[in-house]
């Protein structure tokens, strides 16, 4: 071997033991080994990196292409957490169908993030709840309104037609700034609960159990521990884009940044230790929907698949992203079911009209 060639093989095992690493964060609570979870959050450009050197190799005729090929083809049930590669559609009959839909959106742009004003957005979302006509909307970053003034869950029933609705606020008193979760039914509504994290006092999960036909089904709406970004850290990431920092300003910026993301991954594993031990608890079929701010490759959506499916691996195509900013492919909202529940379509509705995108599923109860 050259050492041109004992170089790249250097590299090319170093990256080959990230994406193991990758695949480990499944399996290792962050609140026991912290750094492996930024090993998750890195798996897609873990994932491009090795599949260059399986190409790379494949130029020169080098054996050394299934180093990263076997480690790739490991994880090909991760790949499809993130991509899903679908055949012809399908022909579905969506008549008795339970159409579901998960939006974070971002307290109706109360701060005008875009460049419309609040009120134009908050109408824009309302005609989309309209035109897509959910049977179960679940919402994160809710916001209800200001006190006496307005009431967006009157708005949002009207809009729609629903007779149901389940809310929690984060906190009660603060009628500034009432937000929280909340659920909106076509159908019945029989029993509510609030399940809290003692982490955190604003996430924390809620469920309805719902009545359809002879049937019930717990819906549990969720919000995990966010990192709270703040606006210096957007301009930090994109100024880091455009021009070179000096090393005191990438040092501060990273550390703030990574800091952040760290105590996030501590504390979403607590969260979603008690979320997967309540659906397991469970007399009826789950459907849980929020967002995880967490991607697939991670301990969060591991807990949660252990129990329940994930609707766009069995019915979704193409890229799944979900968040609207920071990076591509970004994947932080699910739908998940019980497997008595059948999943035959998934989409996520590209608007940007929040920091994230609506994400909806259709399915057959048995």
């Amino acid at each position: 071997m050259s050492i041109a060639t004992k170089l790249m093989v250097a590299i090319n095992l170093c990256f080959i033991l990230l994406l193991l690493c990758s695949y480990l964060s499944l399996y290792v609570s962050p609140a026991k080994f912290w750094i492996i979870a930024f090993a998750g959050f890195a798996y897609p450009v873990f994932l491009l990196i090795n599949i260059f050197f399986v190409l790379f190799w494949l130029v020169f005729l080098k054996r050394y292409f299934l180093l990263s090929l076997i480690v790739i083809l490991l994880g090909y049930n991760q790949i499809m957490t993130y991509v899903k590669f679908s055949g012809e559609d399908r022909k579905l009959s969506f008549e008795n169908s339970l159409k579901v839909m998960t939006y974070n959106v971002r307290l109706f742009d109360l701060y005008n993030w875009r460049s419309e004003s609040s009120k134009t957005t908050r109408s824009a979302i309302f005609e989309l709840f309209k035109s897509e006509s959910p049977d179960i909307l679940c919402l994160q970053e809710y916001y209800s309104g200001a006190g006496k003034r307005a009431n967006f869950a009157d708005s949002i029933c009207q809009k729609v037609g629903y007779t149901y609705r389940d809310i929690e606020l984060i906190n009660k008193e603060n009628k500034g700034l009432p937000y929280g979760l909340a659920i909106f039914s076509k159908y019945p509504i029989i029993k509510t609960y609030k399940l809290e994290f003692p982490n955190s006092k604003v996430n924390f999960c809620h469920s309805c159990d719902i009545n359809i036909g002879k049937d019930t089904i717990r819906v549990l709406n969720l919000h995990l521990e966010s990192i709270k970004f703040g606006k210096e850290d957007y301009n930090f990431v994109s100024e880091i884009t455009n021009t070179p920092a000096a090393n005191d300003q990438l040092k501060k910026g990273s550390w703030s940044i990574l800091s952040k993301m760290k105590f996030a991954y501590i504390k979403r594993a607590a969260q979603i230790e008690s979320v997967a031990e309540f659906v397991r608890k469970s007399p009826y079929p789950v459907l849980l929907c929020g967002d995880f701010n967490d991607t697939p490759v991670s301990y969060s959506y591991r807990q949660i698949s252990n129990e329940l499916d994930d609707a766009f691996v069995n019915a979704g195509k193409g890229v799944g992203q979900t968040h609207t900013h920071i990076l591509p492919m970004l994947r932080i909202d699910y739908i998940f079911h019980a497997k008595v529940l059948k999943c035959i379509e998934q989409k996520t509705i590209e608007k940007d009209y929040s920091d994230h995108f609506p994400v909806v599923a259709r399915f057959i109860l048995p």
